[in-house]
């Protein structure tokens, strides 16, 4: 029994010195570790770090921590942490951090959620699955689009560019899809299914080239233009012809699950 007491007794030691031994300086009641010293080494340019591997770099750059802690210390030891204005703002900063952990968790609880519905074969896709929709489905296509607000806003573009103005420019002015009207209107080159419903079958029917419009959907009224389409090669497009039968088993078993989780909508607005 002392023999062991004074086996944990010999362990505590060492750790307890090893402990001491990291802290490299001390600045009054702060401290500077070593884990201190590599952290902020990590966060600095690599040419610098090269320096910091010499003699001279290494006080350098300890002399830069050491004035840290010195106006953290005398920070701490002023009246500064007793300050309305001080403790308004570190509430605020405490809330934002509440607040981003909340949505780091919520999405890792989905994300993992999600795993587990593949994992457990509901929303699995098989690599044969995704050959027959490819089979179905073979095509990408090209479209470029102006969203407006109103149906006679998009009749007037439409008829301005059937009379030769620049669909491009016109996208710039008067699109409030900003992610596309930077790009001329151009959107992402997309598969059947990577496309609003709304949208999907009529673009995928088009001619290159041809105009439609105005399309209504939940965003506003769409002036379209298709701009080019072609065949697929399955096997480079295999990883995004899984994704799109992902996602719609994926909504079918959300559907589902608005039996056990009724949706209702209270704001008169948004009915």
């Amino acid at each position: 029994m002392r023999r062991i007491f004074l086996i944990s007794l010999a362990v505590f030691s060492l750790t307890a010195c090893q402990k001491r031994q990291a802290v490299i300086a001390t600045v009054g009641p702060l401290s500077i570790t070593q884990e201190d010293f590599q952290k902020a080494l990590n966060e600095v340019d690599p040419g610098y770090q090269n320096y910091v591997m010499t003699p001279d770099g290494r006080k350098q750059f300890l002399d830069i921590l050491i004035r840290d802690k010195l106006e953290l210390a005398a920070a701490q030891a002023s009246k500064v942490p007793e300050s309305p204005e001080y403790l308004k703002e570190a509430s605020k900063i405490k809330e934002e951090e509440k607040l981003r952990l909340h949505e780091a968790l919520k999405y890792l609880l989905i994300q993992d959620w999600e795993k587990n519905l593949r994992d457990t074969r509901i929303t699995k896709v098989s690599e044969d699955e995704a050959k027959s929709y490819w089979k179905r489905h073979p095509y990408e296509v090209v479209f470029s689009q102006i969203l407006v607000s109103s149906p006679k806003d998009a009749e007037t573009l439409l008829k301005r560019i059937r009379r030769g103005a620049n669909f491009a420019r016109l996208a710039r002015k008067y699109s409030l899809d900003s992610g596309s009207a930077v790009k001329g209107g151009k959107m992402p080159s997309a598969l059947y299914g990577e496309i609003i419903p709304e949208l999907q079958d009529l673009i995928f029917q088009m001619r290159v080239g041809e105009l439609s419009g105005p399309i209504k959907t939940k965003f506003g009224y769409h002036v379209i233009r298709k701009d080019s389409q072609h065949k697929v090669v399955f096997e480079k497009y295999k990883d995004r012809f899984i994704q799109i039968l992902e996602k719609q088993k994926l909504d079918n078993y959300l559907q589902s699950l608005q039996k056990k989780f009724p949706v209702e909508i209270l704001d008169e607005q948004f009915k």
